[in-house]
């Protein structure tokens, strides 16, 4: 029998939240910008007419194609001969070309439908995985990668999942002799979620692991996993010791293949059943949720026993489990109560955290009919009205603060969605660890420290909360997901900017940047002291603290297709140049 997922609740930090946060005042003082030429065009591939779900639109859509490596910081690029560029950040004291040449892909195919773009993903400090969209995957020996100008040696090659199927690589890291690399591509098979939904397009993840040492040169295919889920990835990362994986994901996902260790077939436990096939309704409120059982009518309260704890439900009628699971958030167990009348039996539970609406309420359980209530229906018409009215409103006053804690808008309503982030393991192919986004809107990824797992940025009420996953402590079978930083109100002010393209921040967290698909970069940066005297003009208050805003418009109408962002400076490709803003 499986082992029980453990339900994790993302709960920040006190100390990192400010609820007196002002918001953002906007600065006219300029961020000094420079542009470099490219010595040629970046490497870019469109979707084929095949390639046309939204899962293919966000993963070509999205698709960063600015590279840094977080061991040394070194920014790189590919042009379209498949030639990897560094750039040389000390352009300004040198007069050389900035782009140096370090490599050149040889598995040079011929662009076709389904092909994905380059990607590159930096194992080590001496090893980088690059796939070639084309189904090809090279493992190189970059030697020291703080000496820009060194060139690189292919330690491997191979076709992991098959003669030239396309995929992108999203994470890699080489641990104990052994290589192992997360490939993402997408596939035409119907797959159907939890939810009974059906996709036509499916998200496959293949985790490959290839064994060797860069000394010895005996490279080697180990081993090939594989999962499949019917959402879009926002997130997937392994863990430290590469014995489980990390996935955000709008719907679950599961393993499929295992070459190690064979994938058991996904058989429901059968449970007892009383009668007939036990049907349930439940309708949810913001503060609680009521579950309707029905009943046979000679069914007495003698008959019935009811267990809550605060993450899990089993009700027992005559010694016969009839329900039983992992609830998808955690319930008050000392407020439960029920009621059996005319063949029902009515269980009220009372959620701990109000205002989350849940997607389901056994986690996995198909069981049962969720119920929507009146006023929540009515709420959503509301809220929504605005999308079908043909007045538009305007602002009166000339000048409007960047954020008003006391006015909040259609923007700060929560994502009501069914995405989750998941531990999966390697070892029983099991969701060990499950965490609810449903009102934690994924914003973006960040890398934090080289060597670990990246960190991913959710929204928390208005604020932007940074969370840092490491490994599962086996002797607790618990997993640490540590808030680390905070951006006030950012979770707000990047709802509010709807033609973003990549949202970044340094590995310092000092600041946030929205990168627009053209010309514009938002930068919010964190609360800094104030050198004078300064107080609220509406309140007296005396302001310790101001948060900078500026709006950066770039010289050039070029689409930007890449964005990264470090300490001092942040950087933008485009088809023609790399920009390098400076932001000492």
């Amino acid at each position: 029998m499986a082992k029980p997922r453990i339900l994790v609740d993302l709960r920040p930090d006190g100390k990192l939240l400010d609820s007196s946060f002002d918001g953002y005042k906007l600065s006219l003082e300029p961020v000094p910008t420079k542009s470099y030429a490219l010595p040629s065009k970046p490497d870019n591939v469109t979707p084929s007419a095949d390639q046309y779900s939204f899962l293919h639109t966000k993963l070509f859509g999205l698709h960063n194609k600015l590279y840094c490596d977080p061991w040394t910081d070194n920014i790189y690029f590919i042009d379209d001969k498949w030639k990897i560029l560094c750039f040389n950040s000390d352009i300004d004291f040198v007069k050389d070309s900035p782009f140096s040449e370090v490599w050149e892909v040889p598995s040079h195919h011929e662009r076709r439908p389904g092909h994905y773009n380059l990607s590159i993903s930096f194992a080590s400090t001496d090893l980088v995985i690059i796939a070639d969209g084309a189904g090809t995957l090279h493992v190189v020996d970059t030697g020291d990668r703080s000496f820009k100008n060194r060139n690189w040696e292919i330690a491997f090659s191979c076709e992991p999942i098959g003669e030239q199927r396309g995929f992108v690589v999203l994470n890699s890291r080489y641990y104990c002799g052994e290589l192992h690399c997360l490939l993402l591509h997408i596939a035409e098979q119907e797959i159907e979620g939890s939810d009974g939904k059906k996709s036509k397009f499916s998200s496959v993840i293949d985790w490959v692991t290839i064994e060797g040492e860069l000394s010895q040169q005996n490279w080697g295919m180990k081993t090939a996993r594989q999962l499949v889920g019917g959402g879009s990835i926002d997130f997937a990362s392994l863990e430290p010791s590469c014995t489980a994986l990390f996935v955000a994901s709008d719907r679950p996902l599961k393993f499929t293949v295992d070459s190690e260790n064979p994938v058991a077939e996904d058989k429901q436990d059968k449970k007892v059943e009383y009668k007939h096939q036990i049907v349930f309704s439940w309708l949810q409120k913001g503060d609680d949720i009521t579950l309707n059982v029905p009943v046979a009518a000679d069914v007495a309260k003698s008959d019935i026993k009811v267990t809550v704890s605060p993450l899990s439900l089993q009700i027992n009628i005559r010694d016969n489990v009839v329900l039983e699971g992992a609830l998808h958030q955690r319930v008050d167990s000392d407020l439960t109560c029920w009621t059996l009348s005319s063949g029902k039996l009515e269980i009220i539970l009372t959620k701990v955290e109000n205002g989350v609406v849940w997607p389901e309420l056994i986690v996995g359980c198909q069981k049962g009919e969720e119920i929507m209530d009146p006023a929540l229906v009515e709420e959503v018409h509301q809220r929504l009205a605005h999308l079908c009215s043909e007045t538009v409103e305007t602002a009166t006053n000339d000048v409007a603060p960047a954020y008003n804690s006391q006015e909040l808008e259609d923007c700060d309503a929560f994502p009501r969605d069914t995405s989750v982030l998941l531990r999966l393991d390697s070892k029983d192919h099991t969701i060990s660890h499950q965490v609810s986004m449903g009102g934690h809107q994924w914003l973006f990824n960040v890398s934090l420290t080289a060597g670990a797992p990246p960190a991913l940025c959710v929204r928390h009420d208005v604020d932007a909360c940074v969370w840092q996953m490491d490994e599962m402590n086996r002797d607790s079978n618990i997993w640490p997901i540590t808030h680390v930083g905070t951006f006030l109100a950012f979770g707000y002010v990047q709802a509010s900017k709807q033609h973003r393209k990549f949202t970044v921040c340094p590995s310092d967290m000092s600041y946030a940047a929205i990168c627009d698909t053209s010309r514009h970069i938002y930068l919010y940066r964190q609360p800094s002291a104030v050198g004078s005297e300064l107080r609220n003009r509406s309140t007296g208050r005396r302001v310790a603290q101001v948060a900078k805003q500026q709006l950066v418009q770039l010289e050039s109408d070029c689409h930007v297709i890449g964005c990264h962002a470090t300490s001092n400076h942040l950087y933008l490709l485009t088809d023609e140049s790399l920009f390098k803003l400076i932001l000492k």
